[in-house]
């Protein structure tokens, strides 16, 4: 259940993100995002060590806040590319980046590619050509510069997950984390967006932005991290792979966007794909117990 709402809280965060970049830019909203939610979550940091939780400074500072800055702008990556795509289409494309952690991988000597996972890399890839159709077959119009953002957020992603399993202890508490994680990303965003010239929300889009705050990026981690007490972080993967197939329905409810069968089939290819990706390293870590498989179950698309 807790790994469930995670997947609907991040479901949100494309939906609502879409919906807001055209009243405040890519840059304000993601200023408003990160700083709320640094507030928000720093401030329960401190209440929490109050009452003999984790420090939040008893870890390498400078890493965690350069692996911050890294997320702020891989997110950054995926609001830029929201510009020019459909939140049904970029969805889909950005979850190579769980496959592209497997493959990276074992191209660098830390976890070995079994011959399943190469075949999932497969299905994944058939699974993004019947998404984009338009990109391969030359029918219709798709963005090319917004598919090649959403691949070079894919890519910083995988890049992120694996330098922050290499840097970081792994003593260090996942909500600890995430709070540098958040606090970077504000860092990186203040000068874009005071540079561009920042938008304060206003009226309606005031509840909106609270909302896009709190829910994808507060609640959504504290559900994460509730669900990786009870269950394995590979299962926790798995059931976070429900993300894309709610946000299309989310797009198509609240965006009016359309979607095409072949669409649709291609998103559930990639799914099915990036499901034997996981399903083979959970089983592969259950057969070698020293293996590190907490990778697995880095929260998703920011």
């Amino acid at each position: 259940m807790w790994a469930g709402a995670t997947a609907l809280s991040y479901s949100l965060s494309s939906i609502v993100g879409k919906d807001l970049l055209g009243s405040l830019g890519a840059e304000s909203l993601l200023f408003w995002r990160f700083g709320i939610a640094s507030l928000v979550r720093w401030a329960a940091l401190f209440l929490w060590r109050r009452r003999g939780g984790p420090d939040p400074f008893d870890l390498p500072r400078w890493r965690a806040l350069g692996l911050g800055v890294l997320f702020g702008l891989m997110v950054y990556l995926g609001f830029l590319a929201l510009n020019y795509l459909d939140v049904s289409v970029y969805i889909v494309l950005v979850y190579l980046y769980p496959v592209l952690v497997v493959v990276f991988s074992s191209l660098l000597g830390h976890h070995r590619a079994s011959p399943a996972t190469w075949l999932a890399l497969g299905v994944v890839m058939v699974g993004v050509v019947l998404t984009v159709p338009e990109l391969f077959g030359g029918v219709g119009e798709i963005s090319a510069v917004g598919v090649g953002l959403t691949l070079a957020q894919a890519f910083a992603m995988a890049a992120f997950m694996i330098i922050s399993s290499r840097v970081m202890p792994h003593s260090v508490d996942g909500v600890v984390s995430a709070s540098w994680n958040v606090l970077g990303g504000a860092l990186v965003m203040a000068p874009l967006a005071f540079g561009g010239g920042l938008v304060v929300p206003s009226g309606v889009v005031v509840p909106k932005v609270l909302l896009f705050a709190l829910v994808p990026t507060v609640i959504a981690n504290v559900c994460f991290f509730r669900a990786m007490r009870h269950i394995a972080p590979g299962v926790v993967a798995m059931i976070m792979t429900m993300e894309v197939a709610l946000a299309i329905v989310w797009s198509v409810l609240f965006l009016g966007e359309s979607v095409s069968g072949v669409k649709i089939v291609g998103a559930a290819v990639v799914m099915a794909g990036v499901l034997l990706a996981q399903w083979v390293n959970v089983r592969a870590a259950r057969t070698e117990p020293e293996a590190d498989d907490a990778w697995l179950a880095t929260p998703p698309v920011p």
